[in-house]
């Protein structure tokens, strides 16, 4: 098998001061890795011979109306961050410390998804949880107070981990969901979705025209201007970075079901089984098997259409028997409350150490 080096593997070897990497065949570059190689000005030799010097990422011919000049930031792709090699908007944003997929490649694969909710207002918690293994952690704007800056700042506090940070955003309004994307968040949670009304908002606000009346500017996720010209390159998806998970947590959701998981743009799906349960008037009841039952029905629906779905789990274990179940990602609690976990029961057992 053809051998893949990424940015983080040239990284190693520039740590290692070697200027040469010698390898039996030609690998596989990433982008980032052509990136990391020039800049550290170390070339590849294949068999002992000199391979071609890693090339920069081709620039965009200047758009009309626009100066043309390169590096000078700030502007609507005036910089000079070029168009990557494939679909140039999957591409979009290269990280500078680490090298992510896109999270589409991510949530339309086979791959089962472990995350937690964030609730603490700092970028610190999110940068200290990105290391903990979990694929992404939800920040939860819906039931916390935290604001469209500090919420930047959080998915900053992400970047040099491998974890992606989707975002739970307060209601469906253009505000929180064309912000909350363009602020560089890797999918958006949908609370409260009812009706095919709620959907179709839903597209407008989170879809570049002509499917939706989403706005674009120079944004985090256009590198704040240099990369958005990436957007009026032909034959690229506009809208492959937008990646919306609708949340079914009403009755009034389940009478449209079968509709609302018909809509194109959304790949996934989530159940809240806390909400669900209380609209249900059965809360908390997470045994009775009207809530069971219909929890099913939502996975069996959801599949038969080839969309992926995810639930809440109080705990690890939990979270296991939803993928045993075949649930495709499972968000396990919150931070606050695995930290409140942790610590009841180690001062369980200090305190039967004590007497107490």
């Amino acid at each position: 098998m053809q051998k893949v080096l990424t940015r983080a593997d040239v990284l190693e070897y520039s740590r290692k001061g070697i200027k040469t990497i010698v390898l039996d065949e030609k690998p596989v570059l990433t982008d980032l890795a052509r990136d990391a190689l020039k800049q550290a000005g170390i070339e590849i030799r294949v068999g002992g011979s000199p391979a071609p010097a890693a090339q920069s990422r081709p620039q965009p011919a200047a758009a009309s109306g626009q100066s043309g000049q390169s590096g000078q930031g700030g502007g609507y792709g005036a910089g000079g961050t070029g168009v990557p090699e494939g679909n140039p908007v999957a591409r979009k944003l290269a990280t500078p410390t680490i090298d992510k997929a896109p999270f589409r490649d991510i949530i339309c694969s086979d791959k089962k998804l472990v995350g937690t909710f964030i609730g603490t207002p700092h970028p610190v918690i999110t940068e200290f949880v990105g290391h903990l293994g979990f694929d992404f952690v939800c920040i939860d704007a819906e039931h916390n107070a935290i604001t469209l800056e500090t919420l930047q700042k959080m998915l900053q506090g992400l970047q040099g981990t491998p974890t992606y940070g989707m975002v739970r955003v307060p209601m469906i309004g253009y505000e929180y969901i064309s912000g909350a994307l363009d602020i560089g968040a890797d999918a958006l949670l949908i609370p409260q979705v009812r009706t095919l009304q709620d959907i179709e908002n839903i597209r407008q606000f989170s879809l570049y025209p002509p499917l939706g009346r989403r706005g674009c500017g120079p944004s985090r996720l256009w590198d704040y201007g240099d990369g958005i010209g990436q957007l009026g390159t032909p034959n690229g998806d506009l809208n492959y970075t937008t990646n919306v998970v609708v949340q079914i947590e009403t009755v009034q959701a389940l009478e449209n079901l079968d509709r609302i998981i018909e809509t194109d743009f959304i790949d996934m799906f989530f159940i809240g089984p806390g909400d669900l349960s209380m609209d249900m008037g059965i809360f908390g009841q997470f045994s009775n098997p009207k809530l069971v039952d219909t929890i099913m029905m939502i996975r069996e629906k959801t599949a038969k259409a080839g969309k992926r779905l995810g639930v809440f789990a109080g705990t690890f274990e939990a979270a296991k028997n939803w993928f045993d179940k075949g649930f495709d990602m499972v968000l396990v609690n919150s931070e606050l409350a695995i930290m409140s976990g942790a610590v009841s029961e180690g001062m369980k057992v200090l305190a039967s150490t004590l007497g107490r």
